[in-house]
């Protein structure tokens, strides 16, 4: 893990790593949404979530939690997306509130295969390194590098980031 962030333990309870699972997905998400009321109903979601699988997810749910928070924040903006499109005189101006780079990368990440959107979720919203990409993920280094160098390339083509 990055930072000063406390690392999780196999006997970690859900009540000690309440906090710091909040401020990860809090984060992922409002770098997608721009908005800190959004970031933290997704926040609360992915949260609640961890809770109800909490001992599936040890010893390492922080890089689960980043991942729910970023596909919550994906489904939020095709919600709105689709409302806008049905009611363009309504919903519309509550999209247009938010950074155009932000709807354009969350549009992106949507678009991605799984395993694409996972690696660089985990690599750029989680700041998880390389090597505990891989282990998150349980595949190699060389698939992740391969994941995540295939999914920047289109992100960079698809939302001309």
């Amino acid at each position: 893990m990055s930072g000063d962030r406390p690392e999780p333990t196999e006997d970690e309870t859900f009540d000690d790593a309440f906090d710091r699972l909040f401020q990860i997905a809090y984060r992922s998400a409002f770098r997608l949404l721009g908005s800190r009321e959004d970031a933290e109903d997704v926040a609360i979601e992915a949260t609640a979530r961890a809770a109800s699988r909490w001992k599936k997810l040890l010893p390492e749910p922080d890089p689960w939690v980043t991942t729910v928070s970023v596909n919550l924040s994906i489904d939020l903006w095709r919600r709105r997306s689709k409302a806008s499109t049905l009611d363009p005189g309504g919903t519309a101006s509550a999209v247009h509130e938010y950074d155009e780079r932000r709807i354009d990368l969350a549009r992106a990440l949507g678009r991605l295969p799984r395993r694409q959107r996972d690696a660089i979720v985990l690599r750029y919203f989680a700041d998880l390194t390389e090597v505990q990409t891989a282990a998150a993920l349980g595949v190699s280094l060389g698939t992740v590098k391969q994941h995540t160098s295939r999914g920047l390339s289109r992100l960079r083509r698809d939302a001309d980031l």
